[in-house]
């Protein structure tokens, strides 16, 4: 039984939790965001934004990429603090993890597509990330 399994009504109880406070903040107009995971690399403490998805297909190129105010939320921390956000990506698909950091990506200004519709996404041509392959084992 996994992790989850065991532990679905404590972590419902820590969900409902955060709800209520997301909605206390909203109505006191604070800002804030939900951190995926802080890592240190290479020596330094890193703000993660984790996704688990599929590659957007090209055209005009295959890549990664998540909402825009997310990444404005993060770089606007970065700004703040010096914490260099990333993003990182779960491809089950291509059985990897795709990792990049924002400052570098949003850099890249040909390298950005930003996608329209309902939900849209900025997204990062998948070339101009780390790739680290999983090993499932």
């Amino acid at each position: 039984m996994s992790f989850i399994d065991k532990n679905i009504e404590q972590i419902k109880k820590g969900f409902e939790g955060e709800e209520l406070i997301r909605k206390i903040f909203i109505e006191k107009k604070i800002k804030f965001m939900q951190v995926d995971i802080m890592f240190k690399r290479h020596n330094k403490w890193c703000l993660g934004e984790i996704k688990t998805q599929e590659k957007f297909k090209s055209p005009p190129f295959d890549g990664h990429g998540l909402p825009q105010w997310q990444i404005d939320r993060r770089i606007e921390f970065y700004k703040d603090t010096g914490i260099i956000p990333y993003l990182i990506v779960l491809d089950k698909i291509d059985n990897c993890i795709y990792i990049q950091s924002l400052l570098k990506l949003m850099g890249l200004k040909k390298d950005i597509y930003k996608t329209k519709g309902n939900s849209p996404r900025t997204i990062f041509k998948i070339d101009n990330f780390d790739k680290m392959p999983l090993n499932n084992k």
